[in-house]
């Protein structure tokens, strides 16, 4: 029966906490603060990175730079893809070669 009575009385005492309290009301200028920082104008890392990208000369030589690599690769390309393709064949010969000990191949030269 105390068990009850306590029970009780601890729940009236938990809804009774809140009699006493007010209105909460803000801190005086508190909305002026608030739209006083809404207002200003801070500039992020990536708008700025935008406004300098989208310079007409920073655009200009961006793509000259990205265009000039481009071709250089292209044409440096172009003149040695003829070697490359000769040496990359024998190499590559070579390896087959030396790891067929077990397989018969054309290349083999010795009549068992």
């Amino acid at each position: 029966m105390k068990n009850n009575e306590q029970i009780n009385q601890l729940t009236n005492d938990a809804l009774n906490s809140m009699d006493d309290a007010g209105k909460a009301s803000p801190a005086p200028y508190l909305l002026t603060r608030i739209n006083a920082r809404l207002g200003q104008n801070k500039e992020s890392l990536w708008t700025k990175a935008v406004w300098l990208i989208g310079k007409p000369t920073v655009a200009f030589a961006g793509l000259a730079t990205i265009i000039i690599v481009n071709a250089l690769a292209i044409f440096y390309n172009s003149d040695t893809s003829d070697n490359l393709n000769s040496f990359t064949e024998q190499s590559l010969q070579a390896n087959t070669d030396e790891f067929s000990y077990t397989v018969a191949t054309i290349y083999d030269n010795d009549n068992p």
